[in-house]
């Protein structure tokens, strides 16, 4: 197979817009350390660099077709590598201050002692599918109460629903937290204990 060297750009560009998985091997094989290590250093996750790799070409080959109208294939590697970057930025910042509501004064000793033996991320990933697994309506409740820090009049108010429906969402939403956060073995026992007591 030939390397990224033996290709003329916009020629390798027109064999990938056809589909040649070759020329998108070379493609990729030229410019995946350049992405990895953009998305290494600003995330400082080995794991979620390597998804930012995986997510730019998947993009670059399902959009394929466009390949040869790119003037500047750099520029835009890069402005879709920094968005990919920005989005997974997002997400982090949304799941940590979820866990930041439901652990309002004990996050930071367990930063320092039970998140010894997990990483904050494992905590983030059990937490984000517990969340998923809530009905929409719980979802936003519990989203409002926990991430936004409103009361259940509030919330009501907001919904247009009455504080007895919200109390009933928050709770069933804490209760199938609790319980589904059981399932993920490496969740601390302390992170159940908190839940239980919020």
């Amino acid at each position: 197979m030939k390397n990224y060297s033996t290709y003329e750009e916009k020629s390798l560009f027109a064999l990938v817009a056809r589909g040649d998985e070759a020329a998108f091997h070379a493609l990729y094989s030229h410019h995946r350390d350049h992405v990895y290590n953009i998305a290494l250093r600003l995330l400082q996750s080995a794991s979620l660099a390597e998804d930012v790799l995986q997510e730019v070409f998947l993009k670059i080959w399902l959009g394929r077709e466009k390949l040869p109208k790119i003037n500047c294939f750099s520029a835009y590697l890069n402005t879709i590598t920094r968005n990919h970057i920005y989005n997974t930025l997002r997400k982090q910042a949304y799941e940590e201050l979820l866990l930041e509501r439901l652990f309002p004064l004990q996050m930071a000793s367990l930063r320092g002692t039970a998140l010894d033996n997990i990483s904050y991320r494992e905590l983030q990933e059990a937490l984000q599918k517990v969340v998923a697994t809530l009905t929409p309506q719980q979802k936003r409740v519990f989203e409002l109460s926990r991430m936004e820090g409103l009361k259940h009049e509030d919330i009501a108010r907001q919904l247009n629903v009455s504080r007895e429906t919200v109390k009933k969402h928050v709770s069933e939403a804490l209760r199938m937290v609790r319980l589904q956060l059981r399932r993920f073995k490496h969740v601390p026992e302390m992170v159940l204990l908190l839940l239980i007591l919020n």
